[in-house]
């Protein structure tokens, strides 16, 4: 089992190298979620309803049954991919200031991953017929439990619509509940907090406060904040390179008002909590010149979805207004 970024230390094939590495570079996600690869378009999985029950005997007693109760769940494959082309007269072109198919392939993978960072959090096959594709994330994976695992669903509960940093009561709010969040998942240990820019910066400056934030650095030598051993992530906008994935703009909750955003924390791991699935692993391939004979293309092809094991390994703290600072 691999992460993309194990893969991409390990691959020889330039273009297969070039682009792990351009998906890393736009998708801090893709660096922690480890791949099984299942050679189908869909698995079983099967979790612990609950676990049997535990009593005690007198002598010559029966021990009760210990019955174990089951979930069932299937996880789907969504086929993803980007067809990168170029028109033979950019490639043939001696003004350009760089190579114009790597040119294309490059801004054509970091709409790849812009759109795997959005389908993570927001991919929803059942919500119409242009969504039925995509794999589904982790907002409706959380809703899909949390009448049975309501622990991993959490109020932000503040007392004031003028923001987490409006004064050191409304700090200290979020702050308890962002540990109530990271606490939920098992192990007490989440891997990742995703968020939008505006929640990420306004928990760094309650952090700073209280002196407890850290910091590291990624293989791109980018600093990345962390809380509690938890890598704290913008997960950033949409392909159109605008829309931000986590909108200040959910209501849920939060008496109505449409100004409030989530944070949504998962821990990772093949067969024990979350983690991806692929049909195959990711495939390059240089088509060349098409017989329009005017198009070079190279296709990049990746039967993805997600899968989990462990409900306590996702949890969603909402109802978060970070828009007001003293």
């Amino acid at each position: 089992m691999f992460t993309l970024a194990d893969m991409a230390q390990i691959e020889t094939d330039v273009l297969r190298k070039s682009v792990f590495d351009t998906l890393l570079m736009e998708s801090r996600v893709q660096e922690f979620v480890p791949w099984e690869t299942i050679g189908a378009l869909s698995t079983k999985i099967v979790r612990y309803k609950d676990l049997p029950s535990i009593g005690f005997r007198a002598i010559g007693g029966d021990y009760s049954e210990g019955n174990v109760r089951m979930q069932q769940a299937i996880e789907h494959i969504a086929l993803m991919g980007v067809y990168c082309d170029t028109d033979k007269a950019q490639v043939r072109a001696k003004n350009t200031i760089a190579e114009a198919r790597a040119v294309q392939q490059t801004a054509a993978l970091k709409g790849m991953a812009y759109h795997f960072n959005d389908k993570f959090i927001n991919g929803n096959p059942e919500a119409s017929s242009t969504t039925v594709n995509e794999f589904k994330g982790l907002k409706e994976r959380i809703e899909d439990i949390r009448v049975d695992y309501s622990g991993q669903y959490i109020d932000n509960a503040g007392t004031s619509g003028d923001g987490i940093l409006l004064n050191s009561a409304e700090r200290h709010n979020f702050l308890d509940h962002v540990d109530q969040a990271m606490y939920a998942i098992k192990g007490h240990k989440p891997d990742m907090g995703l968020m939008n820019h505006n929640v990420l910066l306004a928990l760094r400056s309650v952090l700073r406060r209280e002196g407890l934030l850290d910091t590291t650095k990624d293989q791109f030598d980018r600093v990345v904040n962390v809380y509690g051993g938890c890598e704290l992530q913008d997960i950033g906008v949409k392909a159109d390179q605008s829309t931000e994935i986590l909108p200040n703009t959910e209501t849920l909750e939060d008496a109505g008002a449409a100004e409030s955003t989530s944070i949504y924390f998962v821990r990772f791991g093949v067969g024990e909590y979350m983690w991806g699935i692929q049909e195959y692993e990711l495939e390059t391939d240089d088509i060349g010149l098409l017989e329009d004979g005017v198009t070079y293309r190279t296709i990049v092809d990746w039967p993805v979805g997600l899968a989990i094991l462990d409900p306590y390994s996702v949890s969603r703290l909402y109802a978060i207004i970070p828009n007001a600072s003293t």
